[in-house]
């Protein structure tokens, strides 16, 4: 669940480019604007603050303005996560239940949502320092730092570190930038016989 809710989310570097927050947050969201939509293969992990892997996954997802997501994982356990600006669907197809949840609530645990929305307010709650080609995005009320690697304009990789230090890393392959995508995929239909938990 944790990993699914990074779905975008938070490595360390040494050598600062450019110390100016402001302007390196402004060069971010600027950067973020270019990306209308976004779909990618993915390759995720999880690791503890010693670096062992505890939790690998593979899938597919989908980014598109104003705040549409399409998180599909497909190895080694099936999960769905799809938000449409309003709301978030969280499908486990192993216990038969899906969790809804108000998207604005799922931002600040949800990095991708935070990428999805380059002039979202909680953007106020974070700090965004250059650093050795990454963009390292910081929470101003805890420790938590989630960082953004760019191929050019393309989003490659989104790594997120938790105050404790577990890291989740991403890696985007066979990225699609700016395609035409029907808004029908953000729509999830709950399917038959499933439990349904909306906390929204």
């Amino acid at each position: 669940m944790k990993a699914v809710w990074f779905a975008a989310v938070m490595a360390v570097s040494m050598n600062v480019f450019a110390s100016d927050n402001n302007s390196d947050k402004q060069e971010l969201q600027q950067l973020l604007e270019q990306t209308q939509s976004l779909s990618a293969e993915f390759e995720q992990q999880v690791k503890d603050e010693q670096g062992n892997v505890l939790q690998s996954l593979s899938g597919t997802m989908t980014l598109k303005r104003p705040a549409n997501l399409y998180w599909h994982t497909m190895r080694p356990d099936e999960t769905v996560m799809v938000a449409n600006g309003e709301k978030v669907w969280y499908y486990n197809p192993f216990v038969d239940q899906v969790t809804i949840y108000a998207q604005q609530d799922m931002v600040d645990n949800s990095p991708l949502l935070l990428v999805l929305d380059s002039n979202t307010n909680q953007w106020q709650n974070y700090s965004v320092t250059y650093t050795d080609e990454r963009y390292l995005v910081k929470h101003n009320n805890d420790n938590s730092q989630l960082e953004l690697a760019f191929d050019g304009n393309k989003l490659k990789e989104i790594t997120m570190v938790q105050a404790h230090g577990e890291r989740t890393e991403l890696i985007l392959n066979d990225v699609a930038l700016n395609t035409q995508i029907d808004d029908q995929q953000f729509t999830f239909k709950v399917p038959a016989g499933v439990d349904v938990d909306d906390q929204s």
